[in-house]
């Protein structure tokens, strides 16, 4: 009979630590799932206020206020990537922006812009539009064609909007209301119209 009850008693005693140990080990779990469940705020970004971010910060360059302000990027890592490919490539400077901006690592950069190049070499202007890009080359070359066909009157933009996923009546809308505001931003009217950044607050 006492071996019963010290048995019960061992065995009710195992089950209650066992218990305990369950409990205590799936509360981080459960803290953990609250934690992955959290969504992070994302303050928004307006064209405006990077263009005239990087413009105040490097009025040198110019022909990078467009790209960073359409990019998703922060000052810092834009102007990393931009030295990145600086001192990689210092004979391609009409492209430093476009790489900054853009989400690839610069191997694949360097892939896409060589295979524009070599297979549009008339097309120079718009190697970094495209490399830069999410469009495949044959879709770019497609967007390239439709605004040359649609609208001429935007020829020094055809590579910006074949760039984008903007349509073309996105994207001439865009132009033609920043175009209007007079915000002095001319040089970069065709990365605003490309973006799906609003201009300003």
């Amino acid at each position: 009979m006492r071996t019963i009850n010290y048995l019960s008693i061992a065995i009710l005693a195992c089950s209650t630590v066992a218990t305990v140990n369950a409990q205590t080990a799936s509360i981080p779990k459960t803290e953990k799932a609250a934690e992955t469940k959290q969504t992070k705020v994302v303050k928004e970004q307006y064209f405006m206020d990077k263009y005239y971010e990087i413009k105040a910060t490097y009025p040198s360059l110019n022909i990078c206020f467009g790209t960073y302000a359409a990019s998703s990027h922060n000052m810092k890592q834009y102007i990393e990537r931009y030295n990145e490919i600086k001192a990689a490539y210092p004979k391609l400077p009409e492209v430093y922006g476009n790489y900054a901006g853009s989400e690839y690592t610069l191997e694949k950069f360097a892939q896409r812009y060589y295979q524009i190049k070599d297979t549009y070499p008339t097309m120079a202007k718009n190697y970094g539009d495209y490399a830069g890009s999410k469009q495949t080359l044959q879709e770019f070359i497609k967007r390239f064609n439709q605004i040359k066909d649609s609208a001429p009157d935007l020829a020094e933009y055809y590579g910006q909007y074949a760039a984008s996923t903007a349509t073309l009546e996105e994207f001439s809308s865009r132009y033609y209301g920043v175009k209007a505001s007079n915000t002095g931003m001319k040089n970069c009217y065709g990365e605003y119209a490309g973006s799906d950044k609003k201009l300003a607050k």
